[in-house]
C-alpha cells in the first residue's frame, strides 16, 4: 500500500507520499493545469489518500477519486484533538495527514472518521444556503440602518410600518436634510436588489428541492416546519440512511451537548462541532411555534421551566424536535399532530410554484 497525505489550500497543496518500503516524499503542486497533470503522474490504484476537509476539498476529491484506491475526507476539528505537533507547516500538516492514514490503515483501526461526502445536489443546496444566509445577514443589517436614520430624524416608526410593501414609498418621501434623504434612498434600492436576489435563490433551491418531494412533504407535516426548512434539513443530513439513531442524528445537527466524564465527575460542555448547523439555526426561530402547536412539548417545556435556564432549555427543545424529525423521515410516516388541511396547503403552494416555472412533477399522494 501506499499513503498520501495533502495539506489543500486555495492555490496550491502539499503533499507527503509514503511508499511500501517506508520512502517518503513531499512535494508543492499549484492548482492548475500543469501542475496538476504532474501530480496525476505520481497517482496509481495502489494508493489511499487522506485530505483535510476545507472549502475545496469536495471538488478536489472529484478530481483525484477514479485515480486512487480510496480518498479519506478528515475532519478538521478531529484532527485538532488528536495532534501533539506544535510546530505547524504545510509539510508538517500533510506528513500528520500521511501517518495518520498508514495507522489507520495498518491497524484497521478507525482512528479518523472519514467525512461524508454528499451527492452534487447535496452540495448545491449547501452552497445555496450559505449565500442565503449571506443575503439575509445585509438585509437584515440594511434595514437596521434605515430604520436608525429614520429615529436620528425623529420619525420612531415601527420596522414592520418601514418595511410594508404599501409604506416604503411613503417613507422615501419624507421631509428629512439631503444627506439623510440621500442615504434613505441608497438604502431602500440596495434592499430592493438584495431582496430580489435573496428571492432567485429561494427559487433555486425550490427548484433543486424537487429531487426530494417525499421526504419535503414528511418534514412539512410538521406544525412550524416550512418547504424552505424541510429543505434545509435535508441539505444538512442528505440521507437518514446515515444515522444510526435519533442521538446520532441530533448530535450532528448541533443540537446535543457533549459529555466530559472523568473519574466520579461528569460534566455537560458545549454542543459539538463535528455536524451542521443551518437545520439548527432556523428550528431555533421558530421555537415558540413548535412549543405552541404541540401539547406534548408545551407540557413538557412549562415542566421545566422552573429549574432550567431558558438558552438550555431552548436547546433541549430543539433536540426533541429533532428526535421527532428523525423518527418521521426513518419510519416515513406524517407527524402524528399533523394538521392535514394546513399541511396540505403548504404542499399545494410548493406545487404550484413548480408548476408555474414549467416544471414536471409527480404530486405526492
Amino acid at each position: 500500500m501506499k499513503f498520501l497525505g495533502i495539506d489543500l489550500h486555495s492555490n496550491r497543496f502539499t503533499c507527503c507520499f509514503i511508499y511500501d518500503d517506508g520512502f517518503k516524499k513531499i512535494s508543492t503542486f499549484n492548482i492548475d493545469p500543469d501542475s496538476l497533470k504532474n501530480f496525476y503522474s505520481l497517482l496509481d490504484e495502489n494508493m489511499y489518500v487522506m485530505i483535510e476537509a476545507s472549502t475545496n476539498t469536495f471538488k478536489f476529491v472529484e478530481l483525484i477519486r477514479d485515480r486512487v484506491r480510496d480518498v479519506f475526507v478528515a475532519n478538521t476539528h478531529k484532527l485538532r484533538l488528536i495532534s501533539m505537533v506544535n510546530k505547524k507547516t504545510d509539510r508538517i500538516d500533510a506528513e500528520k495527514l500521511a501517518i495518520f492514514l498508514k495507522m489507520q490503515l495498518v491497524s484497521g483501526e478507525e482512528l479518523i472518521k472519514s467525512v461524508y461526502i454528499p451527492e452534487q445536489r447535496i452540495q448545491d443546496l449547501r452552497s445555496l444556503f450559505t449565500s442565503y444566509k449571506l443575503i439575509k445577514k445585509e438585509i437584515g443589517a440594511i434595514k437596521n440602518r434605515i430604520h436608525s436614520i429614520l429615529r436620528q430624524n425623529l420619525y420612531p416608526f415601527t420596522k414592520e410600518y418601514i418595511f410594508g410593501k404599501k409604506n416604503r414609498e411613503v417613507i422615501q418621501n419624507l421631509d428629512m436634510d439631503d444627506v439623510a434623504d440621500f442615504q434613505l434612498h441608497f438604502f431602500f434600492n440596495q434592499l430592493e436588489q438584495l431582496e430580489k436576489g435573496v428571492q432567485e435563490i429561494e427559487d433555486r433551491i425550490y427548484i433543486i428541492g424537487l429531487e426530494y418531494t417525499k421526504e419535503i412533504d414528511i418534514l412539512t407535516s410538521m406544525k412550524g416546519i416550512s418547504v424552505m426548512t424541510a429543505i434545509a434539513i435535508i441539505a444538512d443530513i442528505a440521507t437518514i440512511e446515515r444515522f444510526p439513531n435519533s442521538k446520532n442524528f441530533t448530535s450532528y445537527l448541533r443540537s446535543a451537548p457533549g459529555i466530559d466524564s472523568s473519574n466520579e465527575t461528569t460534566r455537560v460542555t458545549k454542543t459539538t462541532k463535528f455536524g451542521r448547523k443551518l437545520s439548527v439555526t432556523l428550528i431555533s426561530q421558530s421555537l415558540n411555534h413548535f412549543r405552541d402547536s404541540n401539547t406534548k412539548f408545551s407540557r413538557w417545556y412549562n415542566n421545566k421551566t422552573p429549574s432550567h435556564s431558558k438558552g438550555k432549555l431552548s436547546l433541549a427543545l430543539c433536540r426533541r424536535v429533532f428526535a421527532e424529525i428523525y423518527q418521521m423521515l426513518n419510519k416515513e410516516e406524517y407527524h402524528y399532530f399533523r394538521d392535514e388541511e394546513f399541511h396540505n396547503k403548504k404542499m399545494d403552494k410548493y406545487y404550484n410554484f413548480l408548476a408555474k416555472n414549467g416544471i414536471v412533477f409527480k404530486k405526492i399522494a
